[in-house]
Formats: C-alpha cells, structure tokens, sequence
C-alpha cells in the first residue's frame, strides 16, 4: 500500500512495483476506478493523533503486506510504530529508528532521479548509474538520489 495515492508522485512509483498489486492509499474521497496494477482506497479522514493505528487497520483490513507511507507527517508516526507493524507481518519501507534521522525529508535538488531499497537490495532505480540487486548498507525505502562531488545524496521521497 502506498500513500498518498491520488499525488503523481504516488503513481510514479507504480513503476517499481509492476509485479505487485498496489493499493494507492489516500485521504478523504479517491477515485472509484482500478486496473490490474493498482487499486485506489479511501484512508478515510485525516487525524494525525491516529495515523499509524489507522493505517495499520486499513493494511490489515486490505490484507497489505507491505506500506509505503509518503505524506511527511505519516512518517514519524509510522517510524515510530515500526515493531508495532511487524508484528502484523507489514513490511514498511522506511529506515529504521535509528538510521530515521540520516535521512533528509527535503532539499534534494533533482527530484526526477529516485530509487527504491528493500532491506538493503535495490529494486529499482530511475538512473543507469546504480544497479538494481546492489546491496546498499540495509537501506530501505524510496529516495531522491543526488549525485554530488562528495558521493550519493539521498533525500526521503515525500508528499507535503
């Protein structure tokens, strides 16, 4: 499940998970269409005071196995909740607690080249330049990738 289902970033990201059905999460009404990739669900209200437990009962109603939260303030509620999801078997490509921090939630300067990292393995990247399969440091999530002179930027994918 990815939220902020009805942003183009949202559907953006639809190429990296072309052999999965997804469910573009969003707020408030969605689009009452499907096709054989994707599904569009409601999140229902928005209420920042409840977004892991609500988030976490519509992965469980929808029988989700993995999240992939967008919006910035979804963020530190789920980071913060991660055990909490593990325990109900979702999988939530965001760093852990720990490695959270490292990781900008704005500021990349090339919003066109992104990647997605599952456990450390790369899926997909939007540049030649990184290889799917590397193994990246237990990196997990979706990033905007920056190459600067020091190195790789990454910068949290995100939806304001």
């Amino acid at each position: 499940m990815i939220t902020g289902g009805k942003s183009s970033q949202a559907l953006k990201l639809l190429k990296a998970f072309t052999g999965n059905l997804v469910l573009l999460a969003d707020y408030g009404e969605t689009p009452s269409f499907s096709s054989a990739q994707y599904q569009f669900i409601s999140l229902g209200d928005r209420n920042e005071d409840t977004t892991a437990h609500n988030l976490l009962s519509v992965c469980l109603d929808q029988e989700a196995d993995c999240l992939l939260p967008l919006y910035i303030f979804e963020l530190q509620a789920v980071v913060k909740s991660l055990v909490l999801f593990e325990e109900f078997n979702i999988h939530v490509l965001l760093p852990d607690l720990a490695t959270f921090p490292q990781y900008p939630l704005s500021g990349a300067s090339d919003l066109q080249h992104w990647a997605v990292y599952d456990r450390g393995e790369l899926i997909y990247a939007s540049i030649p330049e990184l290889e799917p399969g590397e193994n990246t440091d237990g990196l997990n999530g979706v990033f905007y990738i920056d190459q600067t002179p020091e190195g790789t930027k990454r910068t949290l994918f995100t939806i304001a």
